[in-house]
């Protein structure tokens, strides 16, 4: 037996090396759609994913500048997120537990808005 006629017998050659990298292309990109699939997760419909892009939208056509993103928390009254200004004011997005969601944006002392979530969500996908 000549080192070649082995090494392809037992996938140690060339061909074991294509099989070997393929199974890496495989895995990586299994990888990639279930990091996809995570990042798409929160989009699933629920209430705190609603207050979160809803209230980011007010924020963003409100002009406002974020120096810390809002975190939300959900309990039983609902779900609350706080953030801060660039200036320093405090950022509060709240969404009621009922429906339909009612959205309050403040930002400071100042109410940017006050109305259902689904209004700001739809204004957002018609085109400019």
């Amino acid at each position: 037996m000549n080192g070649r006629f082995a090494a392809g017998r037992f996938g140690a050659g060339r061909c074991g090396a294509g099989r070997f990298g393929l199974g890496l292309v495989v895995a990586a990109l299994a990888l990639t759609a279930c990091s996809q699939a995570a990042a798409l997760a929160p989009v699933g419909g629920s209430r705190e994913a609603l207050v979160r892009f809803a209230g980011n939208d007010v924020l963003v056509s409100s002009g406002v500048a974020i120096r810390t993103a809002p975190v939300c928390i959900t309990g039983a009254d609902g779900v609350v997120c706080t953030g801060a200004a660039v200036g320093g004011d405090p950022i509060r997005m709240t969404g009621t537990p009922t429906d339909p969601l009612v959205l309050v944006v403040t930002v400071g002392g100042r109410t940017l808005h006050d109305g259902p979530a689904q209004d700001v969500v739809d204004s957002a996908a018609r085109p400019s």
